[in-house]
């Protein structure tokens, strides 16, 4: 097994948050400097294949941990798309998923959390039904016990015929007055395009009066 001893270590000029450590037999390689830390080496120390191999693993994965920080920064993200994002940058999937275990152990990757924060946000916003909830969940590849758990988790909330009464009310149909055909169609037509079932459109209709 070939060794290698560490000649130097210089902080790198551009990247003063990487290290270059420099080896007897005239190669170099850079790691971060969280890197240099959890794997301490210092000059005059002996590198293995498999020791230079698991600094290089651990720096790759630090890579990756960093663009997911990064993206993570900016809003929560369920599993499944913060690995497609970190696919699309081109990273292999046994350090994505190696990755994507320490940000579940750390907790900044949780679907179960993600989803409750997620649905509260729509609803709260578009005053959407369940069907529209579960077609902007469609993407997320949530665990289906999850997305069920969230969606009465949500609606026990926001109930439903309270969401739908705002929205009649926003389009100014007023309460304990018949509809026509045409005032019935528009009413009908605003609330399934809001994601809510005939049953539970028939439901309001029928409680404030309109049918």
């Amino acid at each position: 097994m070939a060794k290698r001893k560490i000649i130097d270590i210089q902080i790198q000029k551009r990247r003063n948050n990487r290290r270059s450590i420099f080896l007897d037999d005239g190669s170099v390689f850079g790691i971060s400097e969280d890197v240099f830390l959890s794997i301490p080496v210092q000059i005059g120390d002996t590198l293995t294949d498999q020791k230079l191999d698991d600094i290089l693993v651990a720096d790759y994965q630090q890579k990756i941990m960093d663009v997911a920080l990064n993206l993570l920064s900016y809003r929560m993200r369920s599993k499944a798309e913060l690995m497609r994002r970190l696919k699309r940058k081109s990273f292999n999937e046994d350090g994505i998923y190696a990755v994507m275990e320490k940000l579940e152990t750390k907790g900044y990757v949780d679907d179960q959390k993600f989803a409750g924060v997620f649905a509260r946000e729509k609803v709260r916003r578009k005053l959407i039904g369940p069907m529209a909830l579960r077609s902007e969940f469609s993407v997320h590849g949530l665990d289906p016990d999850i997305l069920e758990h969230t969606l009465k988790k949500t609606y026990d909330e926001f109930p439903e015929h309270t969401l739908m009464d705002q929205l009649l009310a926003k389009r100014r149909v007023p309460m304990n007055k018949p509809l026509d055909l045409k005032e019935k169609k528009n009413a009908v037509n605003t609330l399934r395009n809001k994601g809510f079932s005939w049953d539970r459109i028939q439901e309001i209709l029928v409680k404030r009066g309109n049918i």
